[in-house]
């Protein structure tokens, strides 16, 4: 019962796989074990191994894993998810004269095994086995039960390690694109509350000159367009009725061009958190595009062709790319032409969609 405690207590925390397969080998009454994981074509990773495992570990991953008759014979002759023992697959006669056992096994002072294979996720096997010397006996049927009541507990708790797994990455990837994208992105309650704001979304309230949170919650800097915001986001977060479409407004400010506003419903299924939400799109149009490394690695750009080429895309004419450089215009627009011949382009707006529809605008500098 504490094997099977600390088995669930490993799926909630990495770190603790390390240490089950001591706790395995001695739960088991044997003086070694492994818990892996085979991609098929690929490699083994080793969730889990005793001391004498881990002497040898590197010519296991390089070679040996491919070599374990143990593997292959118990999905040949046992079945997956099925708790076999070394004379259920190979006599003791034929093991001596492996490859695996006289090269590996050997050396670990490893002879008879109990364990299964079983599915452990797309392209994978799960592999448990448990050890011991040739000098402690073979396992018996007594053996194999005990380890199958067992089985099933470990095979959930690596389902729920891989669902966790594949949780954090996808919330991992998920805020990488949020940060990288050239928008605002917050996700907000039907009264305002921020939930969520990535970097440029942090950086505008920050900047409070239109939009800022005041108690936590989203808010509008002038009234009337503070009322229209909490109105989009209402109707947003509203579950019951028709389907809601996007909601949009403009967010003006002083000596700039407004920032644009798109408030989307979001539905909500984590605990603690309310059923509905909104999603905010706020974006800039003064927001600047700093790319001058991408822009040479993609279009093969000058460092002076990089530097006009991003600042056309930042909406600078060719009079004020001129003065900026300290160069004459038909410098500039000779220029120019390179840089439209490098993108395949023929004008200048052309030029300018075919530099932000790149990886321009989300690379790191």
């Amino acid at each position: 019962l504490q094997l099977i405690d600390n088995v669930y207590e490993a799926a909630l925390d990495e770190g603790r796989w390390r240490s089950l397969a001591p706790q395995i080998a001695e739960t088991f009454g044997s003086t070694s074990t492994t818990l892996q994981i085979q991609r098929i074509g690929d490699s083994s990773q080793i969730l889990s191994m005793t001391d004498n495992v881990n002497t040898r570990i590197n010519d296991y991953r390089a070679h040996y894993w491919q070599r374990d008759i143990w593997v292959e014979r118990a999905v040949q002759l046992i079945g997956m998810s099925r708790v076999g023992s070394s004379r259920d697959m190979v006599s003791d006669t034929e093991f001596q004269e492996t490859e695996f056992y006289r090269d590996w096994c050997r050396h670990l002072d490893v002879f008879y095994v109990v364990g299964a294979v079983f599915p452990s996720g797309p392209g994978e096997l799960g592999v448990l086995g448990i050890h011991r010397p040739r000098s402690a006996g073979s396992y018996e049927e007594e053996d194999k039960y005990v380890v199958s009541r067992f089985l099933p507990h470990l095979q959930r708790a690596l389902r729920i390690r891989d669902k966790l797994t594949q949780a954090a990455i996808q919330q991992s990837v998920s805020v990488d694109t949020l940060d990288r994208c050239d928008t605002a992105v917050l996700l907000v309650a039907a009264d305002g509350l921020i939930i969520y704001a990535n970097r440029h979304a942090e950086a505008l309230l920050a900047d409070s000159s239109s939009i800022c949170q005041r108690n936590g919650r989203l808010t509008g800097v002038r009234e009337t367009e503070n009322a229209r915001l909490s109105v989009l986001i209402r109707e947003a977060t509203r579950i019951a009725g028709a389907p809601i479409s996007d909601g949009i407004m403009a967010l003006r400010r002083l000596n700039q061009q407004p920032l644009s506003v798109l408030v989307a419903p979001f539905r909500m299924a984590w605990p603690g958190c309310p059923a509905a939400g909104a999603i905010v799109f706020v974006r800039d149009p003064n927001r600047s595009m700093s790319a001058i490394a991408t822009l040479r690695a993609l279009f093969h750009f000058t460092p002076t062709e990089a530097r006009i080429a991003q600042a056309l895309a930042n909406g600078k004419t060719i009079a004020e790319i001129a003065s900026f450089h300290r160069a004459t215009l038909q410098t500039v627009r000779k220029q120019l032409k390179i840089i439209f011949a490098k993108t395949g382009t023929h004008r200048q707006a052309q030029c300018v969609a075919v530099i932000l529809r790149s990886i321009a605008t989300i690379a790191r500098e």
